[in-house]
């Protein structure tokens, strides 16, 4: 529903880390991590991720990507460096050197023609075995979705594509690699619940909630009465409501795959 563009993503992460156990990465580096090893995240934003992993694998260099400055300034883990760039223009990183490339929550930011460029500058950087992942929802439609949540959905799914967005990025991401011809491609869904389900469903709805404030412009131009506080703040309970009595999921994707060793 609400899991885009200036919306507050990190209710997403942190809802997506208690669904996985608070199990920050997929791929198969545990070892190589502790170790260490060169992390690139790309699309970072405030980094909290890369400040968890940092923190987790201190042998490690974390490098956060993104295209504004949006870093923390002053408190960062020593093993942790930032850069501005476009991800979808160049990577500052000379080809086969980076081990772990990481991407998440990027389905807002770029359309699928940048997509796809961004994970062949990854695929460039990346050393031979190394690893990518990516984590991107599926918004075209939400699991046990009712009406109200239906209608709502098919207007900010129009906006996006507006935009030329790819609403259900991440039922595509797992093709994106094999087409790139990353090996060894895992894929996998984690339904995200929405205003049930205990901890993960509370951080889904205040993401919700907090979303919706930012679209009520878009949400007057189809109803002009929601120009009255009152009667938006009304909507939005009532797909809440909905969303509880539903038990309606977000579907969130994870892909990861290894550059060819030859």
């Amino acid at each position: 529903m609400h899991w885009a563009g200036n919306y507050s993503l990190i209710e997403i992460k942190n809802s997506l880390n208690v669904s996985l156990n608070n199990r920050l990465y997929k791929s198969p580096l545990h070892k190589k991590l502790q170790q260490g090893i060169h992390v690139v995240d790309a699309g970072c934003g405030p980094a909290t991720w890369t400040f968890e992993m940092a923190e987790a694998y201190p042998n490690s260099k974390f490098t956060g990507l993104d295209v504004s400055f949006v870093f923390p300034e002053t408190i960062r883990p020593i093993n942790v460096d930032f850069n501005i760039c476009n991800i979808s223009k160049t990577l500052p990183f000379e080809d086969n050197s980076i081990d772990f490339y990481h991407q998440r929550l990027l389905v807002a930011g770029l359309n699928e023609v940048d997509y796809k460029e961004a994970l062949k500058n990854a695929y460039r950087v990346l050393k031979p075995g190394g690893y990518i992942e990516l984590s991107e929802p599926n918004g075209e439609r939400l699991g046990n979705e009712g009406p109200i949540q239906a209608q709502y959905n098919a207007i900010f799914n129009g906006m996006m594509k507006k935009r030329g967005l790819i609403p259900d990025m991440g039922e595509h991401i797992e093709d994106y690699l094999k087409e790139l011809g990353f090996e060894n491609v895992h894929f996998e869904r984690v339904d995200l619940p929405i205003n049930h389900g205990g901890k993960v469903g509370e951080l889904m709805m205040k993401n919700n909630t907090e979303a919706s404030m930012s679209l009520k412009p878009l949400m007057t131009m189809v109803n002009p009465a929601y120009e009255d506080d009152h009667a938006y703040a009304e909507y939005i309970q009532s797909i809440a409501a909905e969303n509880a009595e539903y038990k309606t999921v977000l579907h969130f994707c994870i892909a990861y795959g290894q550059k060819p060793l030859e």
